[in-house]
C-alpha cells in the first residue's frame, strides 16, 4: 500500500555551514525525505544563507545565541517557530538533539498545538552529564511530553530511556549512501592509516599523532605506515606541535577539511580507518570507511559497537594498548585486512538510505497516528514491523 506523503519540519540547533556529523546528518536527512517523495523543511537558528541548492526550504530563527547553551528562550523565539509551524502545518515535527534548548522549544510548541513529534538524540553522555540532565528531566518532565523519543545508536537509547524512565525508545540509525563510497581500491606501497574528524578535544586527534611512534616502534621499517589525518579545527596547532616534538611530522599528512567525493578517493589508497574518539554517538564516518573497503580500529565505548562487529568488519578496543595493537595487527597482516574489507561493504547495508528512511517513516506514522488516536504500525525498538 503506497505511503501517504508528508510534510516534515526537521528541527536543528547545528545546521549548515557549521561542519560536523549532527550539521551533515540533518541535511542528508532532510534531502532524502525529499527524494522519497515528501516534504522535509529545516528549521534551525545557525546563522548562515537562507537557501541552498538542494530543493529543501530552509527557515533560519533570528534569535539570540550564546555559546554551550545556544539558543536562549525568549518570547521572540518561542513566537518565531510558533508562526512557522502554524504557516506550514506540517504532518510531524522531527527534533534533534534533547541537550539543546531548540528542540524542548520545538516539542514543547507541537505539545501546545496538538502536533505528532518525534525527538532525535544524536550525542553520547559522559556521567557527570547524565546525572545533570536527569536533574533537568525531573524539574521540566520533558520526556514525559507526547513526543517519541529515539537515538541515533543502542547507547544513546539506553540513555535517553535511562534519563527519562521511558521504555520506549526507538533507534533511528544515522544513513550514508553506502553506493557512493564504493571504491576501486589501490593498496599503497606503504600502508597508510586514515582518520576523518573535526579537530576537538572530544573527537581526540592528538592520540592519532601519539600512535604514530608506537605503531612504528612494533613494525620493521618496510611496514612502517604513513597516517592521514584528514579535517580541521580548534586542536591543529596542538597536533602540529605534538608531531615536531614526537619527530612524526614526516610521517603525518593533514590535508584539512575535504569534500566527501575528496574523502572517497583519498579513502581508495589507504589500508586502514583508525577512530580514537571514545565518545561517539553512532559514527557516521565508520560506516563511509566500511562502505568505502576499508577495516576499522575503534573504541568499544559510545555507539560505534552499533557498526562495527568485533573481528568482522574491524576491532574494537579497550584501551590504548589495544588501540595500538590493532592497528599494527592490520598492517602486518595484509590478508586479514583483505578479509575484513571484503566482507564490509554489504554488512553496512543496513544504514543505507533506504533503510533508514523506512525506519524514520514507520516511526512517524506511529506518532501521527498515536496524536490522532489511531491504531499505529506495531514496531520493534528498531523501527521496523514486527512480524
Amino acid at each position: 500500500m503506497p505511503r501517504k506523503k508528508l510534510k516534515i519540519g526537521i528541527v536543528s540547533e547545528m545546521y549548515l555551514p557549521r561542519i560536523g556529523g549532527l550539521e551533515l546528518h540533518v541535511r542528508d536527512l532532510a534531502r532524502e525525505l525529499t527524494r522519497h517523495g515528501h516534504e522535509a523543511h529545516i528549521i534551525t537558528n545557525t546563522p548562515g544563507p537562507l537557501s541552498y541548492d538542494d530543493g529543501v526550504k530552509l527557515y533560519r530563527l533570528d534569535t539570540p545565541r550564546i555559546p554551550i547553551i545556544h539558543t536562549i528562550r525568549t518570547p521572540k523565539a518561542s513566537d518565531a517557530l510558533k508562526r512557522i509551524l502554524e504557516k506550514e502545518q506540517y504532518d510531524i515535527l522531527h527534533t534533534h538533539n534533547a541537550f539543546l534548548p531548540l528542540a524542548h522549544m520545538a516539542n514543547f510548541a507541537a505539545k501546545k498545538l496538538g502536533l505528532p513529534s518525534v525527538l532525535t538524540e544524536c550525542s553520547w553522555l559522559g556521567a557527570g552529564w547524565l546525572r545533570f540532565f536527569r536533574s533537568c528531566h525531573r524539574i521540566s518532565d520533558w520526556g514525559n511530553w507526547p513526543t517519541f523519543l529515539s537515538g541515533v545508536s543502542r547507547c544513546v537509547a539506553d540513555q535517553l530511556a535511562e534519563i527519562t524512565g521511558r521504555n520506549d525508545v526507538f533507534i533511528l540509525h544515522n544513513g550514508v549512501r553506502v553506493e557512493d563510497w564504493k571504491t576501486e581500491h589501490r593498496e599503497p606501497s606503504r600502508p597508510v592509516v586514515v582518520s576523518v574528524m573535526r579537530f576537538t578535544k572530544r573527537k581526540r586527534p592528538i592520540d592519532i599523532v601519539r600512535a604514530i611512534p608506537r605503531v612504528h616502534e612494533k613494525l620493521p621499517e618496510a611496514l612502517r605506515p604513513r597516517f592521514l589525518l584528514i579535517g580541521d579545527g580548534l586542536e591543529r596547532r596542538r597536533i602540529v606541535r605534538e608531531a615536531k616534538r614526537l619527530g612524526v611530522l614526516s610521517h603525518l599528512e593533514l590535508p584539512g577539511f575535504l569534500d566527501r567525493k575528496e574523502i572517497r578517493n583519498r579513502f581508495a589508497e589507504c589500508s586502514v580507518f583508525a577512530l580514537p574518539t571514545e565518545r561517539e554517538a553512532m559514527s557516521i564516518v565508520c560506516v563511509e570507511a566500511l562502505s568505502a573497503g576499508l577495516p576499522v580500529v575503534a573504541m568499544n565505548m559510545g555507539g560505534v559497537s552499533d557498526v562495527v562487529a568485533q573481528g568482522e568488519e574491524g576491532y574494537l578496543c579497550g584501551s590504548s594498548d589495544e588501540f595500538i595493537s590493532s592497528i599494527v595487527r592490520l598492517v602486518e597482516n595484509a590478508e586479514l585486512r583483505n578479509k575484513l574489507a571484503a566482507a564490509a561493504p554489504s554488512r553496512v547495508q543496513r544504514f543505507s538510505w533506504d533503510g533508514v528512511i523506512e525506519r524514520h517513516l514507520n516511526v512517524f506514522e506511529l506518532a501521527i497516528a498515536t496524536v490522532k488516536g489511531e491504531k499505529g504500525p506495531q514496531l520493534n525498538r528498531l523501527g521496523t514491523l514486527n512480524a
